[in-house]
């Protein structure tokens, strides 16, 4: 008969082989940079006249701790998805983000939280009526990706929700974009 600390042992060392095994979390330095490539319909009636393959550019970058990226053109045009909340699960990003026009530097958007500019006392100030902005079809889209990368390459889903109702799905084949030397 085995002693009784053997037997303990056997029988950890088989639940650690049973269990599965969870990639372990990558740095988000892995996604940070800009991706090109293209963006396909994941569905398999997608709608007439529309491009099988529209090439795309992704651009993610760490800042405040936080990732954050927006994917141009989103379902052409100018307008983009704009990263709201990501996570790493695994190796895999997870970036849930809106429909709409992201951001510049120095437009209205971005620089309505800073602080107003000196103000001559002597000028009249012209302070605009607050009105409600009415809501777009935009603003009840959200975008559910899961990227995964693989060193140069970045591959992965996006699924698109209108009204929290399921609407339509792309998959991504990018590619990290050099610079020239």
């Amino acid at each position: 008969m085995m002693p009784s600390w053997i037997s303990l042992f056997a029988v950890a060392l088989a639940v650690l082989q049973s269990t599965p095994s969870v990639p372990a979390a990558v740095s988000p330095q892995v996604f940070v940079g800009t991706w090109v490539g293209t963006q396909a319909w994941n569905i398999s009636a997608p709608p007439p006249g529309t491009d099988q393959q529209q090439p795309v550019t992704l651009t993610i970058d760490y800042i405040d701790g936080k990732l954050v990226g927006t994917l141009t053109p989103f379902m052409g045009g100018d307008d983009g998805a704009v990263f709201v909340d990501t996570r790493i699960v695994g190796d895999e990003l997870h970036a849930t983000a809106t429909f709409g026009r992201p951001s510049q530097p120095g437009t209205a958007a971005s620089t309505a939280s800073k602080a107003p500019a000196d103000e001559d006392e002597d000028q009249p100030r012209i302070v605009p009526k607050t009105r409600a902005r009415r809501t777009s079809w935009k603003d009840t889209v959200k975008i559910q990706f899961v990227l995964k990368a693989d060193r140069l390459d970045l591959k992965g889903t996006g699924d698109v929700t209108m009204n929290d109702v399921k609407w339509l799905k792309f998959k991504y084949d990018l590619s990290k974009k050099r610079s020239r030397y």
